[in-house]
C-alpha cells in the first residue's frame, strides 16, 4: 500500500524537487494501476498541488488547529499496538485526554467501557482486525468480532449487537469487504446479536493506493449487574485459567509459519459459550474479577492489573501450560515463542478460595480445560514458579512475544534511548491536552 500524500510530504521535507516527487509518485502509481505515463504525470501534478495547498494552513493564524508539530517518535518505535511496556505507557497517556473521568471510561484501561442507564449497564468494546490477517478477511472478521464480544462478556454483559467499520484501499477487491462482514456475521449468528450498522470507506480515499484492508468491530452489550471491573481482584483470591486455543494472534502465527491445522483450531465459539453460560447460570456471581488473556499475554495483563490495583500475583508455569491447547503449545515451542507474552483466548477468573472448586467443576463440566494457576498476593509484583520450585519475577517486556519472523527481526526490547523517547511522548501528550482545551474554547465561542 502506498500513501501518495505521505510521499509528497516526505519529499518536500527532504527538499526534493517537484520532478523528483512526481517520479516517485508515478513509480508507485504504475506499480498498482494500469496507466499511461502521461496520465500518471498529470495525476502526480494534481496530487502535488493539492498537498502543497494543504500545507499553507501551517502558516495560518490558527495553524495549531491544522498542523501537527510532531513528537519525533514513530508508532513503531513507541511499540504502539505491540502490547508491551511501550504500548501500555502510550495508552495510559492517551486515555487521559478523555475529559470525563468516571467509572467505566477508557481511563480505567479495562477490557471494555460501560455506562449506567436506569437499572442497566450498557457495555461497549471495540477490536480491530489483526493487521496480518488483512489478506484473510473471513478469518479476520470472525476473530475481531469474537474478541470484541469476549470483552463485553468478561465484564458480565450479554452481547446484543455489533457495528462494523470497514476500510479498503483503492485497489482492493470488494470481495474482501463481503468476506470480512461474513466473518463478523458468523459470530453475530451464534450470539443472536444483529449487525446494527457501521461504515464503509476507502483507506485514504484517492490518496492511498494498494489493496490493504483494515477494519474494526464494535460489540454492544447489556448487563443487569455492575460490570466486573479489573479493580475487583482481592488478596487471597484463587486464579482460574481456562483453555487457550488462540484467536487472531495464534491464527496469524500459524498461517505465517505454514501450520494451517493450528489456524483451523482457532475457529470455535468455546470461550464465548463459556462466558455466556457463566452469566446465564449466575456462576459469574462467584467471580470477583476476570479478564481475557490478550494484551501482551499473561505477562502484560498481570503486570498492568498489578500496577493499577497495587496488588500482586503468584502463578505456576506448569499449570498455565496445562490449559494451553497441545497443538498450539507445540507450535509456540517449535518457533521459540514465549506463551506468556501473547494472546491465547483464555479467560482468567479471580474467585474466593472456597468457591474455586465450584467454578472449576462448572467449567470442566462444559468440556473445557481449566486449572488453578495461582493466587492474588498483597505485594504489587508478579511472581512465577517454574519447574524445580524456581521462582522469578514475570516482568513486562517492551513488546509482546515476537510471534512472526518479522516481529523477531524487529525484536522485543526497548530502544536504547528509552528515556528520551518517553520524554518526547510526554511532551506531545501535554501539547494535545493544551490543544483540546483551546479547540473547545474556540468552538464554544462560536456556538449559540
Amino acid at each position: 500500500m502506498s500513501d501518495l500524500e505521505g510521499i509528497v510530504r516526505v519529499g518536500l521535507e527532504r527538499g526534493l524537487s517537484s520532478k523528483e516527487i512526481s517520479n516517485k509518485l508515478c513509480e508507485d502509481l504504475l506499480f498498482y494501476k494500469k496507466l499511461t505515463r502521461e496520465k500518471c504525470e498529470k495525476i502526480s501534478e494534481v496530487i502535488l498541488e493539492e498537498v502543497s495547498n494543504s500545507l499553507k494552513t501551517c502558516s495560518s493564524s490558527n495553524k495549531e488547529f491544522f498542523c501537527v508539530e510532531g513528537s519525533g517518535v514513530s508508532a513503531g518505535l513507541m511499540g504502539v499496538g505491540s502490547r508491551g511496556f511501550g504500548d501500555f505507557f502510550f495508552h495510559r497517556l492517551l486515555t487521559q485526554i478523555n475529559p470525563i473521568d468516571v467509572e467505566g471510561t477508557a481511563v480505567e484501561l479495562d477490557d471494555a467501557g460501560w455506562l449506567r442507564i436506569g437499572d442497566k449497564w450498557i457495555i461497549v468494546a471495540v477490536d480491530g482486525i489483526h493487521s496480518r490477517l488483512a489478506y484473510f478477511p473471513l478469518l479476520a472478521g470472525f476473530h475481531a468480532a469474537r474478541a470484541a464480544a469476549r470483552d463485553v462478556f468478561v465484564k458480565g454483559g450479554v452481547v446484543r449487537g455489533f457495528l462494523v467499520d470497514l476500510r479498503l484501499a483503492d485497489d482492493g477487491d470488494i470481495e474482501y469487504l463481503f468476506e470480512l462482514e461474513a466473518g463478523v456475521a458468523t459470530v453475530s449468528k451464534f450470539l443472536d446479536a444483529p449487525i446494527l450498522g457501521g461504515s464503509t470507506l476507502r483507506v485514504g480515499g484517492d490518496m492511498v493506493i494498494g489493496r490493504r484492508l483494515v477494519a474494526t468491530v464494535f460489540a454492544v452489550g447489556v448487563s443487569s449487574i455492575r460490570p466486573k471491573s479489573r479493580r475487583g481482584f482481592r488478596v487471597g483470591d484463587k486464579l482460574i485459567m481456562t483453555e487457550g486455543i488462540g484467536g487472531g494472534t495464534i491464527a496469524t502465527t500459524a498461517i505465517f509459519s505454514g501450520r494451517v491445522d493450528v489456524a483451523l483450531k482457532t475457529i470455535n465459539f468455546k470461550t464465548l459459550s463459556l462466558l455466556k453460560k457463566l452469566i446465564e447460570s449466575r456462576y459469574i456471581d462467584y467471580v470477583n474479577s476476570l479478564f481475557d488473556v490478550t494484551n501482551g499475554g499473561l505477562r502484560g495483563d498481570l503486570n498492568e492489573i498489578s500496577r493499577i490495583n497495587k496488588i500482586g500475583f503468584y502463578v505456576s508455569y506448569s499449570n498455565i501450560e496445562k490449559v494451553i491447547d497441545p497443538d498450539v503449545l507445540r507450535m509456540l515451542k517449535d518457533l521459540s515463542i514465549d506463551p506468556l507474552g501473547l494472546s491465547l483466548d483464555s479467560i482468567v477468573l479471580s474467585t474466593d478460595p472456597h468457591q474455586a472448586d465450584n467454578l472449576l467443576s462448572f467449567i470442566r463440566g462444559l468440556g473445557l480445560k481449566a486449572e488453578i494457576i495461582g493466587e492474588v498476593i498483597d505485594k504489587p509484583e508478579v511472581l512465577i514458579e517454574y519447574e524445580g520450585s524456581r521462582v522469578a519475577r514475570l516482568e513486562p517486556k517492551y513488546r509482546e512475544s515476537a510471534y512472526t519472523r518479522i516481529k523477531k527481526f524487529v525484536g522485543e526490547e526497548a530502544p536504547e534511548n528509552l528515556e528520551e523517547v518517553v520524554s518526547k511522548v510526554e511532551r506531545s501528550f501535554n501539547r494535545a491536552i493544551k490543544l483540546r482545551d483551546e479547540l473547545y474554547s474556540y468552538a464554544l465561542k462560536r456556538t449559540f
